[in-house]
């Protein structure tokens, strides 16, 4: 059974279609990496998978439908979203952004133990979780998000855009914790990020979409050393 199922999907945002028909699939513990330019509907695949834009076709995750399901019910089914711009509350402080992370959880002693793993993975929230999240770099944002994400306990994470506004030593090191969670824990990675280069080198399977379609879909090893392909939608 595959962890994650698109079949023809079509989405957007009232009279305005920007998804027209997208198919992928991703199995359990994969990372998928999904390209394209501006524009070309990556985000809005996000939010179709998690609920916040209306969308026609199917949509699957562990093999169940999610066609009218709550973005909530969703979650609760094992999925995170990291948005672009990361989605922190910087009027509250680092402890209670993460506490949003784990809300829904009712197994306190594995709160507790993923508390540990999760300032394993990023020391600094440790150090700085009793001050307001708004005193931390973006890249400090940018781990408090998937901090968060984490402590939801969650098979599958949509990342979007995790480098944007970052340098790239910051950019290289939270790749490297995706990695890490990824091989660690089993979390599969559905991954948005204009940094082409980065997101093949980090994932197994891409899709490279283009004005709402896909155009491209292979192994990202492939597509890496493919001239045309990174000429014509990679931008490198």
């Amino acid at each position: 059974m595959e962890l994650l199922e698109l079949e023809e999907v079509h989405a957007g945002y009232g009279p305005t279609q920007v998804l027209h028909g997208v198919s992928m699939k991703m199995a359990e513990g994969e990372i998928i990496s999904l390209l394209g330019a501006n524009g070309a509907g990556k985000t809005t695949t996000l939010r179709a998978i998690c609920g916040g834009v209306r969308w026609d076709g199917a949509i699957k995750l562990s093999g169940r439908s999610l066609h009218r399901m709550s973005t909530e019910d969703i979650v609760r089914s094992g999925l995170a979203h990291v948005p672009e711009g990361r989605g922190i509350l910087t009027d509250l402080t680092v402890e209670e952004n993460l506490r949003l992370g784990e809300h829904l959880r009712r197994d306190r002693d594995q709160v507790r133990k993923d508390y540990v793993r999760v300032f394993e993975y990023f020391p600094v929230l440790r150090e700085r979780r009793r001050l307001s999240a708004s005193t931390l770099s973006g890249g400090e944002q940018q781990m408090l998000a998937l901090a968060r994400a984490l402590l939801m306990r969650p098979r599958l994470m949509l990342l979007d855009e995790p480098s944007l506004g970052l340098a790239p030593l910051v950019v290289r090191a939270i790749f490297e914790i995706i990695r890490d969670i990824n091989r660690a824990d089993g979390v599969g990675v559905l991954l948005v990020e204009q940094n082409a280069r980065l997101a093949l080198e980090l994932s197994t399977h891409s899709y490279v979409l283009e004005v709402g379609r896909v155009a491209v879909a292979g192994l990202s090893s492939e597509l890496k050393g493919n001239d045309s392909v990174r000429r014509s939608y990679l931008g490198y």
